[in-house]
């Protein structure tokens, strides 16, 4: 083929991240998650797949020896560094590391003496390879049907937001196409999740400020082993998402060496619909929001992709809001002009503010975007709201705020100051005018970063890294990575993966949940029941019990679904010995043990543990006594039934209940209580009015 040739197909060729439609419906209403259906999801073409990160138990950290998992918020010394990026090897920047580069960091880390090594400060090389974190991580890759490599090859992995002082991480393939059951029954999902790889990575700083040009971390969490489990887009709605995402965790958790609590494990989750491309939600820390983030994701892109259509229809081009890259640019373009002498007797604090500070106004023209910066893209959040939060981290603008637009009429400056700021610009009908103050630099880099992103607004959706909030809306973090910031570790040399710790580990592996719940499944319990009860810390202690009939099996499980739970939140983790309850199952067997009484007798087998259990099923079961103090008990009831006249009929009957059932539970039926205490309050009534 001829270099002309070559240079065409490069051309043609779509962009990985695209998604595989491209018929966005653009007349697709927007609408609440809790309002689409499977079809909606459909129609609009959403996919979504996981990252999922989870550290492993290790004694020592991946590359060094300093002991793992041991946070401090001690600080033995500091260390001040800038971050610059480096070629990849084929002489290209990757645009992440150009973009972390714009924003002039000063990166600030605090070191621990005993979590922490000149390793992690990348002043010495790494040591080998953590043996222990490998053998981990080739578990956890078999738990996931994963093929293992041969050998594992120690990658680099560019940084520049600060997280790894060294400016990279390192990082090995494990295991590559993967597969398990993924099975949702009250979703109706039996299909099968395609897992693309799993990666040993070092884990990488804590965060503990982020203020302006200056970004401070914590690095006793640095070089902590962990493994990336990266899904294929399999995932089809919201629901969907979040199911995968246990679905992950929990096969990941099968393994004994994998760490647990807050900042263990966390995912990120990768978005798009038709006409899009994929988005990056970065660090999603549990699972209950998954659903909504990744909803108000897939309306964010249908709505950025009618911002598209919109302006193309207006004839807008990526020409027209390009500018030099030397110089101010303000200098360089009638886009941008510096307003600030124009302004200084406006009365709009926040400016006002800048220009007594010695700041800057900038002006900035966006040929054709009339209207546009205040269309909603998120619950909340407009389009210009998105401009301005690139801004905001590229450009590192601290101030609250520090940027207003002409498409809100009678905010910001009066109608005469926007005159004045529109003929500066030679601004037509049609076009938008954005307003930013700061620093001589800094407003540069941000005006530069609205023309930016004005320029991405023709494409549709930007290749972007999001962080999540917690109202379910995302911001902007970082330009999405691309493989110019990955290339080989040529401190670190190849390590054979022994076929005899493969045997070793396929000889000794847990087994996964889906495997446990098709046993239950055996036993008598519902698709549903049985994933439930395979992911929970009951089940060795269920499958200890023995179980008469399919019946009795199931009651088990849903008395231990419901009340175990509460049980171990106050008793420390400890549940009771299969011994214990065997007896109780048998009671539920035999029909010894009355159905409303079920529940008790395992609260109470489990809260009072040197009572034995003979004595508390007796308890809950019918004795001699039992008529004469349901009579007492009811007599007493119709005594008191006079001072509640004034309550509703089915009132004061669920106040008798209360009254009369809890020392009789499982001795007396309910429907025989609530018989005879109508009949007796009914005679009570009848004698007050004689």
């Amino acid at each position: 083929m001829s270099q002309n040739d070559t240079s065409k197909t490069s051309v043609l060729t779509p962009p990985s991240d695209l998604n595989p439609r491209l018929d966005c419906p653009l007349d697709f209403r927007d609408r609440s998650w809790t309002a689409m259906s499977p079809a909606d999801y459909a129609e609009l073409g959403f996919i979504a797949g996981l990252e999922v990160h989870q550290q492993l138990a290790t004694q020592t950290k991946l590359f060094c020896r300093c002991p793992s998992g041991q946070f401090t918020k001690d600080c033995d010394a500091e260390v001040l560094r800038h971050m610059r990026p480096t070629l990849s090897e084929l002489g290209e920047y990757d645009g992440t590391a150009l973009m972390e580069f714009k924003t002039h960091k000063e990166i600030v880390y605090r070191l621990h003496r005993g979590t922490v090594c000149t390793y992690e400060i990348d002043d010495t090389p790494p040591f080998e390879i953590n043996e222990e974190a490998v053998r981990i991580a080739m578990e956890v890759s078999e738990l996931f049907d994963l093929n293992l490599v041969n050998e594992l090859h120690v990658m680099r992995k560019q940084y520049l937001d600060g997280s790894i002082p060294a400016g990279f991480q390192r990082t090995a393939m494990v295991g590559l196409t993967g597969s398990i059951p993924f099975r949702v029954p009250e979703l109706g999902v039996d299909r099968i999740l395609r897992i693309r790889q799993l990666s040993l990575e070092e884990d990488s700083c804590r965060e503990v400020s982020d203020v302006g040009h200056r970004i401070t971390f914590r690095t006793d969490r640095l070089g902590i082993p962990l493994t990336e489990v990266v899904t294929e887009p399999d995932f089809l709605t919201p629901l969907e998402v979040q199911a995968g995402a246990r679905l992950v965790a929990r096969t990941t958790r099968c393994c004994p060496r994998v760490r647990r609590g807050p900042g263990a494990a966390r995912q990120d989750v990768n978005v798009s619909i038709a006409g899009g491309r994929r988005v990056e939600i970065k660090g999603v820390s549990h699972h209950r929001g998954l659903p909504r983030l990744v909803h108000n994701e897939a309306f964010r892109q249908l709505n950025l992709l009618r911002i598209r259509e919109e302006l193309l229809r207006r004839g807008v081009t990526d020409a027209a809001l390009r500018i030099p890259e030397d110089g101010l640019a303000w200098e360089r373009s009638q886009l941008v002009a510096d307003v600030s002498t124009l302004l200084t007797s406006c009365d709009y604090q926040p400016l006002r503010d800048a220009l007594d500070s010695d700041g800057r106004v900038i002006a900035v023209r966006l040929p054709g975007f009339g209207g546009l910066l205040t269309h909603r893209t998120q619950p909340g959040v407009t389009f210009a709201a998105e401009i301005a939060d690139r801004v905001r981290v590229i450009a590192c603008l601290t101030g609250r705020p520090f940027f207003v637009h002409s498409d809100i009429i009678g905010y910001g400056l009066h109608s005469r100051e926007w005159t004045q700021v529109r003929k500066a610009l030679r601004s037509k009908k049609g076009d938008s005018v954005v307003l930013v103050w700061g620093e001589t630099r800094d407003v540069d880099t941000a005006a530069r970063e609205i023309l930016l992103r004005a320029q991405d607004a023709l494409v549709g959706v930007p290749s972007e890294t999001r962080q999540s909030y917690p109202n379910g809306t995302t911001g902007f973090e970082r330009i999405l990575p691309g493989a110019n910031r990955m290339y080989p570790d040529t401190d670190t040399p190849p390590l054979a993966l022994p076929d005899a710790w493969r045997e070793e580990i396929r000889a000794r592996l847990p087994e996964r949940p889906w495997s446990r719940a098709d046993r239950f499944r055996k036993r008598g319990l519902g698709l549903e029941a049985a994933q439930r009860l395979a992911n929970s810390p009951w089940a060795d202690l269920f499958e200890a019990l023995d179980f008469p009939d399919a019946q009795t099996a199931r009651r088990v499980e849903a008395a231990m679904q419901k009340r175990l739970r509460l049980h171990l939140r106050t008793s420390e983790g400890r549940l009771p010995t299969a011994d214990r309850l065997q007896a109780w199952v048998e009671a539920i067997a035999n029909g010894a043990l009355r159905p409303e009484a079920i529940e008790v007798a395992l609260d109470r087998l489990c809260g009072e543990p040197l009572l034995p259990p003979s004595d508390i099923l007796a308890s809950l079961q019918p004795h001699e006594g039992d008529e004469r103090a349901l009579a007492a008990l009811i007599q007493r009831c119709v005594a008191q039934a006079p001072t509640l006249r004034r309550r509703e009929e089915d009132s004061v009957m669920r106040w008798a209940m209360g009254e009369v059932m809890p020392p009789l539970l499982g001795r007396v039926a309910p429907a025989e209580v609530q018989r005879r205490l109508q009949e007796a309050l009914a005679d009570g009534d009848q004698e007050v009015q004689r």
